[in-house]
């Protein structure tokens, strides 16, 4: 008696298991793609400062600042939230800025380091990580994200600064042109 074979389609309930296995190996395959993807698409970008949405951006009218323009980020996150350096640099300051006392000021543990070009400054912070005159990494965790100060509820206000800071936190800055937009396009890696 002559064997015949089932075209594929009809192959039985064993080849259908055989091509459901190797789905499931296909699913982690395209998630490290994915990642490795998204690494290679932040090289040389900065790290971005939190896990969170931006919403409020660069240089949009505001009443409450002395410039009239919103002169960082805003990004919200959720309290205790990791905040990290955007870049490599110098922390040259950790304390208030600006103002100090409650419901004023970007709050006692404000954070400002010093890429070597520009600075960076990261306010309402809960809890500050790194100390001045400490060294920091691209990407290195810094502080807590809080909402102390004047603050409307948890989240990051980054800034992007152009020197000199003038070591007085009370007058951090000189003028409104130092501020600029700290960008859009961040790395995750």
């Amino acid at each position: 008696m002559e064997r015949r074979s089932l075209p594929a389609s009809h192959a039985g309930p064993r080849s259908r298991l055989a091509r459901r296995r190797r789905i499931p190996l296909l699913l982690p395959a395209l998630l490290v793609a994915l990642l490795l993807a998204l690494a290679w698409r932040g090289r040389g970008r900065p790290h971005v400062p939190t896990w969170g949405l931006m919403f409020h951006p660069f240089g949009t009218p505001v009443d409450y600042q002395t410039c009239g323009f919103h002169t960082g980020q805003d990004w919200f996150s959720w309290p205790g939230a990791p905040i990290f350096a955007i870049a490599a640099g110098t922390v040259v300051h950790v304390g208030p800025l600006w103002l100090d006392g409650p419901g004023q000021g970007r709050g006692p543990q404000a954070i400002v380091i010093d890429h070597g070009g520009y600075l960076s400054t990261y306010s309402h912070n809960r809890e500050a990580l790194v100390q001045p005159g400490q060294q920091v990494r691209r990407g290195q965790r810094i502080a807590e994200l809080g909402s102390e100060g004047f603050s409307r509820g948890p989240h990051l206000h980054l800034e992007r600064v152009m020197p000199p800071f003038t070591g007085d936190w009370r007058q951090p800055f000189v003028g409104c042109r130092s501020y600029v937009d700290p960008g859009r396009e961040w790395g995750w890696f």
